[in-house]
Parts: C-alpha cells; structure tokens; sequence
C-alpha cells in the first residue's frame, strides 16, 4: 500500500461481480503466484458469467426429460464433457483451480455454446429426448465443475432450475456408455462450422439463410442431419 501499487477491490467487485474476480484469479495464475489484475480480463470473466447465465436460460425453457435416444451430435458433446469431467476431477484433487476454470470455460465458450446448441435446436424445439436430455446433461455437470471458482451464479442456476444447492451435489462422473471416439470429430465439426460462419458473412447473409452449394464432409456424415438444419444448407 505504501508504495501506491495495490488496487481497492471494492468497485471491480461491485461493478463486475465477485464470481467475475474469483473466476479471474483462478483462471490467471496457480494458487500463491503473483500475478497483474487486469481489468479488461475480469470484465471478459464477466461476460463468460452471462453467456452461463444465458445458455441455461435457453435450456431452461425446455422439460428435463428421462434419458432418450443419443443422435451421434449428442454422443459427441458428452465425449468431451467425460474429458472435461475428467480432467477437472484430477485437477480439483491436487487442488488446482486454474485447470478446472480455464477447461470449463472453454467447453462453454468454445463448444457447447457455439458449436453443440446450434446443432441441435431444431431437434430441442421439436421436442426431441435426445437433445434435451443431452442440454441438461451438460448444463448440470459444467454447474457442479465450476460451483467452487464460481459459487453464486452456479448456485442460482441450480436452485431456479433443480431445487436445493449446487454446493451439496455430488462431483460429476465420466458417463459410461459414450464412446470416447466421438471426440474425434470436433476439429472437423468446429472447422466445418466455422467455413459456412465464413461463407455467409463474405456473402453478407444473415445465418439463417438458406446457403445452397455446400456438401456435407464424407467424414462428417453422422451430423448431416444436425448440420444441414443448423446452417439452413440446400
């Protein structure tokens, strides 16, 4: 304090919120490091709470169903929820934060947001068990990874949404019966994806146009149905 090079707390706390500063830290450094408050970073820490907070509204306004039939869109995004899952749970044990934030919200951010919401909308709409269950699937389990870095938005979510506390569920398991081979798709989907984004802005189309003229991957053949009605594709 003396030397002027500390930082109040008090108004990024009441302008960005306390889990945008706790996710912050934990993304930025390994516990007793020294690390640079960055505004600009917490306030990118912010808007991830809110796309949080927006994808389980989305998913709010569908029923939680039993367990339906899995599309292979929906065997894909729980291949890397059981990586994530997965690394999370070793990474919490050695008592390590920074893996867990900076993973969990990359899955968000980066693949089920972006990629896996879109692909399967029309199917959630429909009234589809598969995607359903699949958004709720994902939702529960991405709440209990991040409840200990963000411990109020994901404990809202889970009581407006499942009832009780986030903070008494149990740890999420890697769920049996995925195959982890799924996985293998996502360079090939995110690629895919991001060329027709491409195509539509160059052209100046809005993304739900129809956009004529694109072939599906030969590798990519067990999304097509997913894909073609994600992009409008002829």
């Amino acid at each position: 304090r003396t030397q002027g090079n500390v930082i109040d707390p008090w108004p990024l706390l009441k302008k960005h919120g306390a889990d945008a500063i706790r996710l912050f830290v934990a993304g930025e450094t390994n516990p007793g490091d020294d690390f640079r408050i960055s505004e600009a970073k917490i306030g990118g820490a912010a808007k991830f709470v809110t796309k949080l907070w927006n994808v389980a509204r989305f998913i709010s306004s569908f029923e939680e169903p039993e367990a339906g039939k899995l599309q292979p869109s929906d065997e894909w995004i729980l291949a890397e929820l059981n990586r994530l899952v997965e690394s999370c749970r070793g990474a919490y044990e050695d008592l390590n934060l920074f893996l867990p934030a900076n993973r969990g919200r990359d899955f968000l951010w980066n693949l089920f947001a972006p990629h896996y919401v879109e692909m399967v909308k029309a199917r959630a709409y429909e009234g589809d068990t598969g995607a359903r269950w699949t958004l709720h699937a994902c939702l529960r389990d991405l709440l209990r990874l991040l409840a200990p870095v963000t411990p109020f938005s994901t404990d809202k979510i889970w009581r407006s949404m499942y009832g009780g506390s986030v903070h008494a569920e149990r740890f999420p398991m890697p769920r049996d019966g995925i195959p982890a081979s799924r996985a293998d798709f996502t360079d090939g989907l995110l690629a895919f994806n991001a060329d027709v984004w491409k195509r539509k802005r160059d052209q100046g189309l809005s993304l739900n146009v129809e956009l004529p003229g694109v072939d599906i991957p030969p590798s990519l053949k067990p999304f097509e149905g997913d894909l073609k009605r994600m992009h409008h594709l002829a």
